[in-house]
């Protein structure tokens, strides 16, 4: 029972992790390079 728990809270972590680098990838970017240096276009 507990393998099942850790292993769905894992499970739950990774989807999380992929969803918020998905979302990053995503996002319209403010700035030219992304990197705050100031070459915005």
């Amino acid at each position: 029972m507990w393998e099942s728990i850790i292993i769905g809270t894992l499970f739950l972590g990774a989807i999380g992790y992929v969803g918020n680098r998905l979302r990053k990838e995503l996002s319209p970017k403010n700035s030219g390079c992304g990197k705050g240096c100031g070459c915005e276009k």
